[in-house]
């Protein structure tokens, strides 16, 4: 059987919402622990506060008005923004165990979005010169993703309700600001969130032939505080 027809279990952790920083920590833990055999595959739901982040192809000049603040990370990418009303999606992932090609994971990440927005009678698409979901000429969600070792972490960026004027502080990822818009926008009514989530959980578990099963974060504490002695991964 080849890694493309192979089921696979999975944990499904939906957070609500915290702060960036915290999380940004436990999935730092999270891929050692997947990288140790002693964690799943895990999909990561969670709503941040306001916070602007800079990958490692940051440019300074598109984020040298930025007035909140501020986190510099490993993922690719420039710069975006997180905030209320935007669900990020994070895949620790192990591709070992899969199949080790990069774009098809990100082309993965695309398409799931892609179906989910079918569920609200939004045609979204892939563009072939920027990375994300657009609908249109309007960009919905951002993409910006690490690996080590093949283990993948950070993830994907859904604008639902997201106040859109958070953007304008920014060129998000090297665009102007107005190409940002939101599925509240497109559909002309808020979209539930918690409805997404479980339309866009269960696009990615066909995608990736993954049950996802639901855990919290309580029943995985103990393993991730054991990873506190370093954030290196």
């Amino acid at each position: 059987m080849s890694p493309a027809d192979k089921k696979f279990n999975g944990w499904l952790l939906d957070l609500g919402r915290v702060e960036y920083n915290r999380v940004l920590d436990w999935q730092r833990k999270l891929v050692k622990l997947r990288k140790d055999g002693m964690a799943r595959d895990t999909l990561v739901l969670v709503e941040h506060p306001s916070v602007i982040t800079i990958g490692k192809d940051g440019h300074p000049e598109n984020y040298s008005h930025v007035k909140i603040k501020t986190v510099q990370i490993e993922r690719g990418g420039d710069v975006t923004y997180h905030g209320p009303g935007q669900l990020v999606v994070y895949f620790i992932c192990n591709l070992t165990r899969r199949v080790k090609d990069m774009h098809l994971y990100i082309d993965k990440l695309q398409e799931g979005i892609i179906e989910a927005c079918k569920e609200f009678g939004v045609t979204a698409r892939k563009d072939s010169a920027n990375t994300g979901v657009w609908v249109v000429d309007k960009k919905i969600a951002s993409l910006g993703v690490a690996v080590k070792q093949w283990i993948t972490f950070h993830g994907v960026a859904i604008n639902l309700n997201t106040d859109l004027s958070a953007f304008k502080q920014i060129n998000p990822c090297g665009l102007t600001s107005d190409v940002m818009s939101t599925l509240a926008t497109i559909t002309g009514k808020e979209i539930d969130m918690k409805k997404f989530s479980e339309v866009i959980v269960d696009k990615y578990a066909k995608i990736f032939n993954t049950n996802f099963y639901q855990i919290k974060l309580e029943e995985i504490a103990e393993d991730i505080e054991s990873q506190s002695g370093s954030n290196v991964i």
